[in-house]
């Protein structure tokens, strides 16, 4: 978890401060990028196709989980969806209660003891890496045990990494770990904050799934690589 809440700090200041400095992320594999704090309040049209579709197909009871801004939770809202936004950030509960989000909950995801199940659960901007590192992705399958309803749905939106390992017409792997995990290191206003983060590729996510007693099945794919994997209890 990244104690420092620096992504729930910029949402904070672009929303109640007008202080929209951009956020910088890298990881151990990719040099610095710019994040404009602005995109995390981007619209509908805005988002990438797996985003888009997840919201559209979204049903029932709806988890939207790792919310930030709220940009998921407040389109789902505005067309009579029946949304709760959890979050752990303090700053960024705020900025959704004052988006006037129905539901709000401060909760780590893998703490959280929900009063009721979802029937959808959405993991979107790479929603995937909330589990840290590859090998602890049947805990998030056991999650998905406690708070899915029989029929409900999970919507997991992940990217493949092989291809920053591309090398003379083929790929040099990493020879431990997995090749998704990564080190992510985020900075706002110069402070900086690192955590695991993963990016797990389709066929890893399928075999997690059978193993965990799930279906999975990919919905939809951006022109960027990055990918939207539905999964439901067999």
């Amino acid at each position: 978890m990244n104690t420092k809440d620096l992504f729930g700090k910029s949402i904070y200041d672009y929303w109640f401060n007008k202080q929209p400095e951009d956020l910088y992320t890298r990881t151990n594999l990719t040099d610095e990028e710019v994040l404009p704090v602005k995109y995390l309040f981007r619209s509908f049209d805005e988002m990438p196709l797996p985003e888009q579709q997840a919201l559209l197909l979204a049903q029932g009871k709806i988890l939207d989980v790792g919310a930030g801004s709220g940009t998921h939770s407040v389109w789902l809202q505005k067309h009579g969806k029946d949304i709760t936004a959890l979050d752990f950030s303090e700053y960024g509960n705020k900025v959704l209660k004052d988006r006037k989000i129905n539901k709000v909950i401060l909760a780590d995801f893998f703490q959280y003891k929900p009063a009721e199940k979802y029937d959808s659960i959405l993991l979107l901007m790479n929603g995937i890496g909330i589990v840290g590192k590859a090998i602890y992705t049947d805990r998030l399958f056991k999650k998905f045990d406690e708070l899915l309803t029989p029929q409900g749905v999970a919507f997991i939106h992940s990217s493949d990494l092989k291809y920053l390992y591309e090398e003379g017409g083929g790929y040099l792997m990493p020879q431990e770990g997995y090749y998704g995990d990564v080190k992510f290191t985020i900075r706002y206003k110069e402070t900086e904050e690192s955590f695991d983060w993963t990016y797990i590729d389709e066929q890893t996510l399928k075999v997690f799934a059978r193993q965990n007693n799930y279906k999975a099945q990919k919905i939809a794919e951006s022109d960027f690589g990055d990918f939207l994997i539905k999964v439901w209890k067999k």
